[in-house]
């Protein structure tokens, strides 16, 4: 899951503070508020429609990224795309688990 931090007033002490952003994928699954730890969830199985429809456009359009990159600069490009090709699995596995089984 990918971590952010946003300055939000919490719902429960009313306080603006920086809350912890957790995504799944590109959708927002949590928030935590730093001051008073009230926590904000999305139930994981609502998202995953969302979260489906993420996906495929996170599919649609590697194509175009990949390729961007690769024109910016090739060599790093051609050097980061084994570990990445590698990593991909692991990572689409961890979101949907999360979806799936919950925290």
């Amino acid at each position: 899951m990918e971590q952010e931090y946003a300055e939000l007033t919490c719902t429960a002490c009313g306080r603006t503070v920086e809350h912890e952003l957790r995504h799944v994928g590109r959708l927002l699954a949590t928030t935590t508020c730093t001051a008073c730890g009230h926590v904000v969830e999305v139930v994981p199985r609502s998202m995953l429609t969302g979260y489906l429809h993420d996906l495929e456009h996170r599919v649609t359009s590697k194509p175009v990224r990949m390729a961007r990159r690769a024109r910016r600069d090739p060599l790093r490009f051609a050097r980061e795309l084994p570990g990445a090709l590698l990593r991909q699995p692991g990572k689409l596995l961890a979101e949907l688990g999360t979806l799936i089984r919950g925290r």
